[in-house]
């Protein structure tokens, strides 16, 4: 592997180890210095060469750029292209200011640029992890540096939650969330789910091995650990130290969403793995079962305070709902481009209804999906979503078809699934820190669901061309 390429996969790896650390990188001087250092990665990676798969999906990446370049053009200038009129709260301010306010699209000038930055990041992560990840060695150091960033977190998070629970890693003060645990980031929601993405590429990685030693006749528990020596019981319980670990760090942080979402991630991810092992009628419904009453004892060993406040507060949120409400109606004033990117807490206000709590600053609207189509409009939204959702049917493809490092797709399905999925009662896909790893690992997963050619990964070119993964 030429040394520029070499250099470049530890730089990312280590970008996307190190981008949960200062508070989820929530900022604009954060952002810029991963932009950075993601753009050294790019250019030290032009000595490889990419498949056809690889061009495809950098295609249509290259496509929903463009839509939202154009998107974020039409909010800012004041002669768009399309047309569309102004927002009227520049005419009504310019009745009542002796300045003259030149019209825009977005209620918030130049907001839309400066809120680019998450995007930004997040683009050169999944372009990074599409390009290396097709390399079946990078793409399994790219998991096991997010394992084991997750596990120096949880560790280090846990023993400063019990030594002062109001401070994050005992340098930074909590503004809220006082007695749960939210490190590396400030919101618990967001540490709950980064935690358990952790978490399920430990559990997987322990399949793998399990798989590895699987009796061929007559599985059984004695059977398997007979063929387990003792390298792979060490490889075994450091898997299992990690994937606990992680766990426990994710009850303590005392998110129900973030907790019930990465569990019914983890029981897919383990039933999908095995699904070959089991009988072919019922045995995936059975899988799913076990895994679900395994997750459920979990939560009562392990998470006694989610389950509290699930008892106590149950599953839905008023607040929520009714910011939801406020939202859908901000999306039906301007359908098509929205009010301009990250203007949600200036234009909320307008829309706030009188059954929220007058408590706390709704900044966010604890839907991503829905604060997309607010701010950049429906059409951007639809592009995005229809996107994910052509991923995720090119991740199953490769979780079907692949016949080694299959855990690499289906960690990028099942964590990137679970992740969407939370951001559609919070907003953990808009926090820089958390919405790396997503895409590093979305990339990397979808290079690796596409078989590679018969003579690729060796012979001399076998360094330059990333397809050793049949």
């Amino acid at each position: 592997m030429p040394w520029p390429v070499r250099w470049s996969s530890w730089l990312f790896c280590a970008v996307v180890a190190l981008a949960p650390l200062p508070l989820g990188s929530v900022g604009g001087v954060a952002s810029t210095i991963w932009s950075i250092l993601l753009g050294i990665v790019l250019l030290g990676m032009l000595p490889m060469r990419l498949r056809g798969s690889q061009l495809a999906i950098l295609a249509i990446t290259a496509l929903l750029t463009a839509l939202a370049m154009l998107v974020l053009h039409e909010q800012s200038a004041a002669r768009p292209w399309s047309g569309v009129a102004p927002n009227a709260l520049w005419a009504e301010a310019g009745k009542l200011l002796p300045a003259e306010l030149p019209p825009a699209v977005t209620i918030a000038r130049n907001q839309p640029f400066y809120s680019a930055g998450v995007g930004i990041v997040c683009l050169l992560s999944f372009t990074i992890g599409v390009v290396l990840g097709a390399n079946r060695v990078l793409a399994r150091g790219l998991l096991r540096a997010v394992a084991i960033a997750g596990l120096v977190y949880a560790i280090l998070g846990i023993i400063t939650f019990a030594i002062d629970p109001t401070r994050i890693f005992l340098l930074h003060d909590k503004q809220a969330h006082l007695e749960w645990l939210t490190s590396p980031f400030v919101n618990r929601n967001t540490a709950a789910i980064y935690y358990g993405c952790c978490a399920l590429i430990w559990l997987l990685f322990g399949c793998e091995l399990i798989e590895r030693h699987w009796p061929s006749h007559r599985a059984s528990l004695p059977r398997l650990l007979a063929r387990l020596d003792m390298p792979a019981r060490r490889r075994l319980a450091g898997h299992a130290f990690g994937w606990l670990t992680c766990l426990l760090a994710m009850f303590l942080t005392g998110s129900r969403g973030g907790v019930g979402i990465s569990l019914l991630a983890a029981v897919a991810a383990a039933a999908i793995f095995f699904r070959n092992r089991m009988p072919r009628r019922y045995g995936l419904i059975m899988a799913l079962c076990v895994g679900s009453l395994v997750a459920l004892a979990l939560l009562q060993l392990l998470g006694g305070g989610v389950g509290a406040r699930f008892s106590t507060i149950g599953l839905s949120d008023e607040g929520r709902f009714s910011t939801y409400r406020a939202t859908l109606r901000m999306i039906w004033d301007h359908p098509w481009l929205g009010n301009g990117f990250g203007s949600f807490e200036w234009v909320y206000p307008a829309y706030r209804t009188d059954d929220i709590s007058l408590r706390g600053t709704w900044n966010r609207a604890h839907n991503s999906w829905l604060e997309l189509a607010s701010d950049g409009g429906m059409f951007m939204a639809g592009a995005v979503m229809i996107a994910l959702l052509a991923a995720f049917g090119v991740l199953a493809h490769g979780v079907r078809t692949r016949r080694r490092d299959v855990i690499v797709p289906l960690a990028a399905l099942c964590a990137s699934a679970a992740g969407a999925l939370h951001s559609m009662i919070d907003f953990s896909l808009q926090i820089t820190g958390y919405a790396v790893v997503i895409a590093a690992l979305l990339g990397a997963g979808l290079s690796q669901s596409f078989r590679s050619g018969r003579g690729a990964g060796t012979g001399r070119d076998a360094s330059v061309t990333i397809g050793t993964a049949g």
